[in-house]
């Protein structure tokens, strides 16, 4: 693989999640370049941590190309990422750079992975999902891939944020209405929100779940290459999933355009996101089950630090490696973080651990 120079932009530097992976950027000897779209914004980060800034909008494509000079690696931190990731890595393309971010979109996963050929043809790789979504379950799905290499059906159930920043609020109102997606015989099949529940065990506690179109049904599937996929979650905040099953019987009330504004509008007046005393005491669950033809079954649990604590330590770590080349021969293209890096990649952060049921 090859880039253009050995320098790291986080772009949405200055967002809730994009300080702190900056934070562990320069926790890994890191220097990266802070940008966004607000030249103040990223001016002042600059300024506070010493780094050098850039600021440039997406919707201008020259421009974005040209503040990708001499760039080698982009971690775009900036949500949503269904209006951020296209032309990011179209300027990627552009201007011979990597191209990482922390989506949990499905579809801006899809629409990456249809970008495989190009990407390869650049010499340049494409890999979204870097931080909690979706590296910790993507590794767990290979794992227990790797245990049931027969798997037909796999199923991954999470419980990751109980406190959501702003980012994740805003990403929640926009999915309101939408159904459940879940990867059947390979291919994406709508479901009813709602219609699928899990009760299991995590940990010590039994928990509730409702299946959501997590980004693991395009991840999970071209890591393991396991042909249905289901993935549920677990909803903190009291009657959550009673509303998500209702809200989706509702579509066309909660995706209209003025509702959108007005929960947005809302989300503005949460906290930016969980405080440092909240990520230093939270914790994220995963537990993942393969079943083969057969029936044969294993499960696998994986716990690991709060979820944009881990964001930050898997995604600057990521950016790290592939900055300094530590990818496998032919790593050009499409690829998951367990395709990368394999399995284990999780277990070498500190705070987590795995453990097969």
């Amino acid at each position: 693989m090859s880039a253009n120079d050995s320098q790291l932009l986080i772009y949405g530097a200055y967002g809730y999640s994009g300080r702190l992976v900056v934070e562990a950027a320069l926790r890994r000897g890191l220097q990266p370049v802070v940008a966004g779209r607000s030249a103040i914004k990223a001016a002042a980060l600059g300024r506070e941590t010493g780094l050098a800034h850039r600021a440039f909008a997406l919707d201008d494509a020259a421009a974005a190309r040209a503040a990708l000079q001499g760039i080698a690696v982009v971690l775009n931190c900036a949500g949503p990422f269904s209006q951020t990731a296209a032309p990011m890595a179209e300027a990627c393309l552009a201007a011979g750079a990597h191209y990482l971010d922390i989506t949990g979109e499905y579809p801006v996963i899809e629409a990456l992975a249809g970008r495989d050929r190009v990407f390869a043809e650049a010499g340049l790789l494409v890999m979204p999902s870097v931080g909690a979504d979706v590296v910790p379950s993507d590794c767990l799905a290979l794992h227990v891939k790797q245990r049931l290499p027969q798997a037909q059906r796999l199923e991954l159930c999470i419980r990751l944020l109980d406190v959501p920043s702003r980012g994740t609020a805003n990403s929640f109102v926009e999915a309101l209405g939408k159904p459940n997606v879940v990867r059947a015989g390979g291919q994406l099949v709508e479901r009813s929100m709602g219609a699928d529940t899990r009760r299991v065990e995590l940990g010590d506690e039994r928990v509730s779940m409702i299946g959501i179109p997590w980004g693991d049904i395009a991840t999970a599937w071209r890591s393991t290459g396991i042909a249905d996929i289901a993935v549920f979650m677990h909803m903190a905040q009291p009657g959550a999933q009673a509303f998500m099953a209702l809200a989706g019987r509702s579509r066309a009330i909660w995706q209209s355009a003025t509702m959108q504004r007005l929960l947005k509008r809302l989300v503005q007046k949460l906290p930016e996101g969980p405080d440092a005393a909240a990520r230093a005491a939270g914790r994220a669950e995963f537990l993942a089950t393969a079943i083969d033809a057969a029936g044969h079954t294993v499960r696998s649990y994986l716990c690991t630090p709060e979820g944009y604590a881990l964001t930050a330590e898997t995604a600057s770590e990521i950016a790290r490696r592939v900055l300094s080349g530590e990818l496998p021969p032919s790593s050009a293209g499409f690829r998951t973080p367990s395709m990368a890096f394999g399995a284990d990649f999780i277990l070498g952060f500190e705070g987590v651990t795995r453990r097969d049921l």
